[in-house]
């Protein structure tokens, strides 16, 4: 076919009708020059595209507002170029010209796109230009062309729809109007294309839909070229195929963006700083697992399904890998917003629910508009990441954010992974804060809409048990044992063939390529029973010794899935006829591991138990099959941590009692303490220097204050609080509080751990209080006072602690009796001074107005605080923390509270001439405020049974509410 003449358009200007004329003006220097390397020639005709031409540059003139391109032969020189209206050209139909001007506009788009980067537009202009090409060509097929039409259309509004849904917009708004201009013409200049192809056809969009369209209107209006249904169809799958990945390039264009955005500082606030230890658990082997991991996709996919699914299996059953690998195969932070969490009871201390979920913000704040979001409210102090209210930082952090987001298509809705549920908490379980706090977000989770996915993994224990009732996800039950079904069976033998393959390899004198054989390794499967983790341990046992041996090890154990079994020829193969000594060693190294509150190297717990370090080796070797010893110890496995925890295991010779470990830790603890802490523990040369201004300060702590003196500082009296005082504890406790208080305060001073100096300090009297410890329990209580009162300076000045603290306690104090004489040379107070402890215990300070109520709760613990700023604040009477965010509802300032008698609720009452009831726990307002008081609130109280509230108010009336409906009860008094 001979092409249409190409018009001999030098340049093309186009001007915003809402400004007035520029020629008078003087040309201004481009703002933006980008170089384009399209591979579409600027035509005024619907001839085919060369694909060899080029595009000159794009000059964008803000200024102005006018756009335009110029061809190479115009832009010679130096000089601007002439602006002219496009000739005329008696054989340019209008059509042509639209189809034209929109050819331009995309061009010019994705020109931009190749100058900034952003790769999506230019992705989705290549698409939308080869289609309008094509279309000018259109002369047969009718109803081809009808969808053809159609899908262009829906493709339009879809693109646009998504762009404001991935968030596009809010990056727009932060550029340069260089970029954003072109892409707001490229909607409506695309959109008045397809007006225009319908209009100059002659039809309406109801003809389309009736299908009225004659071939003879298509030929007048759009070319002679004939085109193949097929070909139409064609490009209107690839038209579907490049819309499917419009949001993925768009996606990746964001996560890119984010890097260089000026709200990282704010928004580096939300990371969690995991543990150096902490790895993503290892996916499954490559094709096993298929038909769970296709039906986790099914769901990610599916609106109509619950939007959390829960995998649940045994231990040990590949729970962790399978999470693991759904990471990967959903393309989480790669392909799909989102985020992965993989708690571990050895790092019970620091993967907790709330850095899970500062961490699933952080990663769902790549979305721009969720970014946008975070960052301004935080800048704003609008969010309080310190809050121990779990329920307001999940709402803050989480439902707030995704509200913002809620019309995302569900292929690219944000979806998070959290491994090993289970694991929450620690050794304390079900019985943890913690893991009580994740329960709760979990069931507010279940509320979000159903596009934002939730994937949880655990054992089926009550409390998730219960939960799960609840809120009814999509189950996926790992079969183990009996129930073992054959796909499981077969994916064992897949990971086993594997690994097998790689020990024949370390030995290829021996060993054949296809060792040990397929009906051992069919035995062993079903051994397994669907446990993949006795399968991995299996491998384990056979790898660390000679193998035939270790296989037949492996091969006596007695049942199916029989992980006790399994683990006790772990031990006996490892430690074979052991020696007392050798017993002790693996008790007392196991223990530790266990029970520590955070990981540690080798030779940290072989300093911390005093033992020689390759006695500590030779256990975690001998372990190798089930433990981690490369960095910080670990178990492979919490299965074989119950294993050693249950005395009525086949190996009670090995089993662990959780007392013992406890006491002997916090035994060591004291010892190391009394052996290493000192005077001027971190050599500071002068009292001049603050702490944070001492030079090269990191390394200096790591040489003077060893990785086992800080575990003993920080942690000793959360072992001792679990055992019974023995007669060498109490004396080691005795020494410490007599002779190292103030050293020990180095190294909490040192350590930016001052706040959590208190925590330890009233961790240890109220044990001694438990055991009627009279002559220690005067100077431990002062201990915590001198914290307290001294809190600006302790954390600030070392020295200070001597030269400025000590001299100025009270000299009635402990503190004083027992320290204050051993520095006679620092100042002293001759005349003066406090004679005992200031009456405040506690100085209580966050409310930003004047305090007008306070109120005890029954047990002591809690105190609370109504204010002129219109909040009630609750706080630890002990510590004097804030217990949980401040309770806001109210519109004027709060003159009257009350605890309930069992300490669950408060009753605030009010100016507004309200009341509101608050959970105490998680400091949520429960039910509706009560407003029938046409005066402020004055005083409030519970009955003794806590199912009524009595409130007096400046109305004068006395009225009686029931706390359960939140109704008067009775006639006002």
């Amino acid at each position: 076919m001979e092409p249409k003449p190409k018009p001999n358009w030098k340049f093309w200007k186009k001007k915003k009708s809402s400004k007035p004329s520029t020629s008078a003006l003087p040309t201004p220097a481009p703002t933006l020059v980008v170089a384009a390397t399209s591979a579409t020639a600027i035509a005024a005709s619907a001839a085919p595209v060369e694909t060899n031409s080029t595009i000159s540059p794009v000059i964008l003139d803000n200024q102005t507002t006018q756009h335009t391109l110029v061809s190479t032969e115009a832009n010679s020189t130096s000089n601007p170029p002439e602006r002219h209206a496009p000739p005329s050209h008696p054989h340019v139909s209008k059509t042509e010209a639209w189809l034209s001007r929109a050819t331009l506009f995309l061009t010019f788009t994705k020109s931009v796109a190749e100058g900034v980067g952003l790769t999506p537009l230019k992705a989705a202009c290549e698409g939308v230009v080869t289609l309008l090409e094509a279309v000018q060509t259109v002369q047969d097929n009718r109803s081809a062309w009808n969808e053809l039409v159609l899908a262009i259309k829906a493709h339009l509004n879809t693109f646009k729809r998504q762009l404001g849904q991935v968030g596009i917009s809010d990056i727009l708004e932060e550029v340069e109007s260089s970029l954003r201009d072109p892409i707001e013409e490229y909607f409506n200049d695309v959109t008045d294309l397809l007006a225009n192809i319908l209009a100059e056809s002659g039809i309406t969009e109801a003809d389309i839909k009736t299908n009225k369209l004659t071939i003879s209107i298509l030929v007048q209006r759009i070319g002679t070229t004939k085109l193949e249904a097929g070909v139409i169809n064609d490009y209107r799958l690839r038209l579907q195929t490049a819309q499917s990945k419009i949001m993925q390039s768009l996606l990746l264009y964001i996560a890119s963006s984010v890097g260089n955005s000026k709200d990282d500082a704010v928004l580096a606030k939300l990371q969690f700083t995991k543990p150096s230890n902490i790895s993503r658990p290892r996916e499954c082997v490559k094709g096993t697992r298929t038909d769970i991991l296709s039906e986790c996709k099914e769901w990610s996919v599916n609106e109509d399904t619950p939007n959390i699914l829960w995998i649940k299996g045994h231990p040990g059953g590949g729970k962790s890998a399978i999470a693991s690998s759904l990471v990967n195969e959903l393309g989480i932070k790669k392909k799909r917003l989102g985020s992965s969490f993989f708690f571990q009871r050895q790092n019970a201390t620091t993967m907790t629910t709330p850095a899970l979920w500062r961490t699933v913000a952080y990663d769902l704040a790549r979305h721009p508009t969720i970014r946008k979001t975070l960052a301004t409210r935080m800048k704003k102090e609008e969010i309080d990441l310190e809050t121990p209210n779990i329920d307001v930082l999940f709402q803050q952090l989480i439902q707030d954010s995704l509200t913002k987001v809620e019309d995302i298509p569900i292929e690219q809705s944000p979806i998070v992974v959290i491994d090993a549920l289970d694991e929450c908490g620690g050794l304390e379980g079900q019985r943890a804060k913690d893991r009580k706090d994740l329960i709760r977000t979990l069931d507010s989770w279940s509320q979000l809409p159903r596009n934002f996915k939730l994937i949880v993994t655990s054992r089926e224990e009550s409390d998730i048990t219960r939960l799960f009732s609840r809120t009814q996800p999509h189950t996926i039950e790992l079969s183990t044992g009996e129930k073992t079904d054959a796909q499981s069976k077969e994916d064992i033998q897949s990971f086993l063939r594997i690994e097998f393959q790689t020990i024949a390899e370390r030995y290829p004198e021996s060993l054949s390529a296809d060792w040990p054989g397929s009906k051992i390794i069919e035995d062993l499967a079903v051994k397994a029973g669907g446990l993949f983790i006795w399968a991995s341990t299996a491998i384990k046992l056979v790898e660390a010794g000679e193998p035939e041996e270790q296989l037949k090890q492996a091969l006596s154990g007695k049942g199916t899935g029989d992980m006790n079994g399994l683990y006790v020829q772990v031990i006996n193969t490892s430690f074979p006829s052991p020696s007392v000594q050798v017993v002790q060693n693996l008790l007392s190294v196991v223990g530790t591991v266990i029970v520590a509150k955070e990981p540690l190297r080798l030779s940290a717990v072989a300093q911390l138990l005093s033992i020689a370090k390759s006695a500590a080796e030779h256990i975690c070797t001998g372990l190798q099959s089930v433990m981690e010893s490369r960095e910080e110890l670990r178990f492979r496995h919490q299965s074989f941590v119950d294993f050693l925890l249950d005395p009525g295991s086949d190996a009670s010779n090995f089993s662990i009692s959780l007392g013992k470990a406890h006491e002997a830790l916090a035994s060591r603890c004291l010892k190391i303490m009394r052996d290493e802490l000192r005077f001027n523990i971190g050599n500071i040369e002068s009292s001049y220097t603050l702490n944070d201004e001492i030079p090269g300060l990191e390394s200096r702590l790591e040489k003077c204050i060893s990785p086992h003196l800080l575990y003993a500082s920080r942690f000793w009296t959360t072992h001792l609080e679990e055992v019974s005082p023995s007669p060498e504890v109490l004396e080691d406790v005795r020494y410490f509080l007599r002779n190292q208080f103030l050293f020990w305060l180095e190294v909490i001073s040192l350590h930016q751990l001052v706040n959590g100096g208190v925590v330890i300090l009233l961790v240890l009297l109220k044990w001694l209080k438990r055991r009627g410890l009279e002559d220690l329990i005067a100077l431990a209580s002062d201990m915590p006072k001198f914290i307290t009162h001294f809190n600006t300076l302790i954390p600030q000045s070392v020295p200070h602690i001597y030269l400025s603290a000590l001299p100025f306690v009270s000299e009635e104090s402990w503190i004083a009796k027992e320290y204050g004489h051993r520095y006679p040379n620092t100042v002293k107070i001759e005349q003066g001074g406090d004679r005992k402890w200031s009456g405040s215990l506690n100085i209580l300070s966050g409310h930003s107005e004047g305090v007008l109520s306070v109120a005890w709760s029954t047990d002591g613990r809690r105190v609370l605080s109504g204010s002129y700023d219109n909040t009630v604040r609750m706080w630890d009477a002990e510590t004097g923390q804030q217990h949980v965010s401040s309770l806001e509802g109210h519109d004027s300032r709060v003159r009257a509270m009350a605890f309930s008698p069992d300490g669950r609720w408060v009753v605030s009452g009010s100016s507004d001439k309200t009341l509101r009831i608050w959970d105490v726990e998680t400091g949520q307002q429960y039910g509706s405020s009560l407003e029938d008081h046409h005066g402020q609130v004055q005083s409030v109280a519970f009955s003794p049974d806590g199912r009524r509230i009595v409130s007096g108010s400046f109305d004068k009336t006395v009225r009686i509410w029931d706390v359960e409906t939140g109704q008067q009860h009775g006639p006002s008094l």
